[in-house]
């Protein structure tokens, strides 16, 4: 793998997190009644890995933004499992919102580390976020 791609491979976390974090929550018309598979499925995948590195970096940011656009695109259409807690289920609603709304702008700024201007979340917003991360985490494990 190259550095670049190594890079971007290693930012794909982050930038889920970062982007994730300003949104302010809304209601989800996702279903609640989704499969372990199809959820974990997209939970594990890995947007924004397969980018060309030889790309220029605004190319770069374009295609992630476009792989998280589709990810959001999936995951409102799959939904979430009907056991997941309120907190995180609200938590995955913040995330779709806002991959839903991402500009690729932001993401070019997260993928050259400048992400601190992206990233403002009030703190409840930011506990229903971890609240599905950590849930996510263990229901997919």
């Amino acid at each position: 793998m190259t550095p670049m791609k190594r890079r971007i491979a290693a930012v794909g976390a982050p930038v889920l997190l970062a982007l994730s974090l300003t949104a302010c929550g809304g209601g989800s018309d996702a279903p609640t009644d989704a499969s372990k598979e199809d959820f974990c499925g997209l939970i594990n995948s890995e947007p924004g890995s397969d980018v060309d590195p030889e790309a220029s970096p605004e190319d770069q940011a374009k295609d992630v933004t476009d792989q998280f656009k589709q990810l959001a695109e999936d995951l409102e259409e799959t939904g979430t499992p009907e056991d997941i807690p309120d907190d995180a289920r609200e938590g995955f609603e913040i995330i779709v919102e806002e991959f839903q709304d991402l500009d690729a702008d932001d993401v070019q700024k997260a993928l050259e580390g400048d992400s601190d201007d992206i990233a403002k979340v009030s703190d409840d917003d930011k506990e229903k976020v971890d609240k599905f991360d950590e849930w996510s985490v263990d229901y997919c494990a």
